[in-house]
Parts: C-alpha cells; structure tokens; sequence
C-alpha cells in the first residue's frame, strides 16, 4: 500500500504542558490505523492537527505528498466524526447528512441520491425525515457517519466517536466501522482509549503515552510482542517481573529458570537484567509438582468466559495472574507451567528518554 499521509517530527505544546514531541507517523492507503492510549496521551492532538483544527509548533504533515501543515480544515480530503456527533437538532436526517453536501453547491438530485445512499450504508434506510431528537444514541453515531461519508472524503478521521454507547451498541458498531471501511475503501484514522476497539477494528495500532509513540504495528504484534512494559501493561492484562538472562534462551524470574525464545541474537547477554512479560492466559495449570514451579490460589473470580485467579509461588512472596477456563478452589495447590513461545523478554531502559517511555514496574 502507498503511503497517504505522514507527520514529520510534529510537537505541540498548550503553555509549559508539552503534548507531542517530535512524534513521526505514516498512515497508509486504506489502512484502519488506531491511536490508542490514555487521557492526556496526545491522541486526539495528534488527530486534530490530521485535520487541520490544531497546527504543530513544528514538524510539518504531508498528505498524498503535499505539505497541507498550513491548510484549514475545509481544505483538505478528509472528514471527522466527534464523539458527540456535532448533530443540528433542529434539522431533519436527511438535512444534516445534506448539509456538507449544499455547503458543496452540489444539485438538489445529487444530494438526494447521495442521502439515499448514505443511509442505506448504515443501515438506516428510509429516516430521511426522521428528527434528530427520535434517534438512539447508536442511530445518531450512524447519522453522524453517513454525514462524513457523503462528502466522499480520502480519509475519515474518528474520535471517539463510539465512547457515549452502551457496551453491546459499541461492540455492533465496532463491527459496523470495519464493514463500512471495507465497502468504501478509504482510511480510517480512529482515536480511543479503548483496548478492545483498537485489537477487534485495526489493521495498524499505534499506542501513544505522554506524546511518545510507544510501539506501533498489527493488532496480533501489540499484544504479543510488547516492546516495553508500558504497552504490556496498558495493551490486555501481564505479569511484568524484573528478571536476568541466565544464558543463551534461558531467563530467571523469581529464583525460577525459565526456557525462552530469546537469547543473544536478539541482543541479551548472560547476566543482563531484563523485564519479561507473562500473559497470564499462556500460564498453565498443572498438578503439584508436575510444573516449572508450584503455588497457592489465594483468590478467584468467575470473569464472563473464563476464572481470574492469584497464585502466590511458593517459597515465595510474588503472587502471579493466572487466567484458565477452568475452575480451581481457593486453597488449592497447583504446579504452573509456561511454554517458552510465550515469554518475552524486554530490555530495561537506558536513558532518561527510554525510562519516559516504559512503566515503573
């Protein structure tokens, strides 16, 4: 895929508050790309100068090739959805999707057709003449999609845009969004806070923390490969414990020798401190004794689909996360067991800027 658009080292600043620093990022064509992290991340700041609503302090952004930094919004091929739907309550469905549309000066047939077409995209055939004020929280989100689409824009630009529904309305709309970004084929640019959103709809996540980009890749590479403890933390639930390389493919976690995939072609030297990174998903249950190490469930809880657990290791006082679809007693000791494939390992940070950018474990 060609790349569409790229921000080249951008910083933005509100007084002494420094929200983005030198941050450099290419967004594909076609690409469902997330910006994920928490508040105060940089995230929406990042999406509002895409946009045009907000100008870097420096660093310019490049779309299709051309520096548009200094374009207002209205002038660039793009189209946002808020989270608040920016709705007009006193016009009609049909009227607020028109509305981009006779700004355009386009022919009443055209906008009819193009409102008909619309709706019909979301799912909302026949509410041209609906009120605003008639409409679910998860229909106006619709209406709210269908007014950017029509203006057939190169990239849609969402924030938050599913943050005020409801659990189950979030999850249809996730699937909603990704459809939509199918049949249109244009580029989604979507901020969130949201783990979920951002593994179920993406096909590029970025996770940002205090104006960094901490990693980027697919979905399946955040979760499974973190590169440091912040996003391993933030990105599903961990175990992060401090351990040292013992030698080649072999870490110590806790007093516990532990076989790894890693080793010194991937830069660890016997000896090294290291932060390794455990799902608690991939730790399996096994009888007393018949594991790496042995335990004792302190504490259970019944999550939806599976058993959330804490395991004291015995001789010990470190407690592990353990998540298994099968039920075990408070009380019970269990042997515990971790495949090698599912360790990874990560280098401490070094400088002032790594620590910035990892987690205090």
């Amino acid at each position: 895929m060609a790349e569409l658009i790229r921000l080249d080292n951008i910083s933005k600043s509100y007084g002494d508050n420094e929200v983005l620093d030198e941050l450099t990022l290419t967004v594909e064509e076609n690409q469902f790309v997330t910006l994920l992290g928490p508040s105060g991340c940089g995230k929406t700041t990042t999406l509002r100068i895409i946009g045009g609503f907000e100008k870097p302090d420096q660093g310019r952004v490049y779309f299709d090739g051309k520096d548009i930094t200094d374009l207002p919004p209205n002038m660039r091929p793009l189209n946002t959805v808020f989270q608040n739907y920016a709705l007009f309550p006193h016009m009609t469905v049909g009227e607020n999707i028109a509305f981009g549309l006779k700004v355009s000066g386009k022919s009443d047939q055209y906008i009819k057709d193009k409102v008909k077409y619309a709706l019909k995209l979301v799912n909302l055939k026949g509410f041209e003449n609906r009120k605003i004020t008639q409409l679910s929280g998860g229909q106006q989100q619709r209406i709210a999609m269908a007014r950017a689409i029509v203006n057939e824009p190169k990239v849609l630009l969402l924030d938050e845009p599913l943050g005020a529904l409801d659990l189950k309305l979030r999850q249809e709309m996730q699937y909603e969004l990704v459809r939509l970004k199918k049949e249109l084929g244009i580029t989604f640019i979507y901020v969130t806070h949201d783990q979920e959103e951002a593994l179920t709809m993406s096909d590029k996540v970025v996770v940002m923390n205090d104006g960094y980009i901490q990693q980027e890749g697919t979905p399946e590479q955040i979760y499974n490969e973190p590169e440091n403890a912040f996003v391993a933390d933030f990105i599903g639930d961990s175990n992060i414990i401090p351990g040292r390389m013992v030698e080649d493919r072999l870490v110590e976690i806790k007093g516990v020798k532990f076989p790894c995939i890693d080793g010194t072609e991937n830069g660890f030297r016997p000896g090294q401190r290291v932060d390794v990174v455990i799902r608690p998903e991939d730790i399996e249950i096994r009888p007393y004794g018949e594991g790496l190490f042995n335990g004792t469930i302190t504490s259970k809880l019944f999550i939806g689909v599976h058993y959330e657990m804490l395991v004291k290791q015995e001789g010990g006082k470190f407690e592990w996360l353990l998540q298994n679809y099968d039920e075990h007693q408070v009380g019970s000791e269990i042997g515990m067991y971790v495949r090698p494939e599912n360790i990874q390992i990560m280098h401490k940070p070094q400088s002032d800027d790594e620590k910035r950018m990892n987690l205090e474990i």
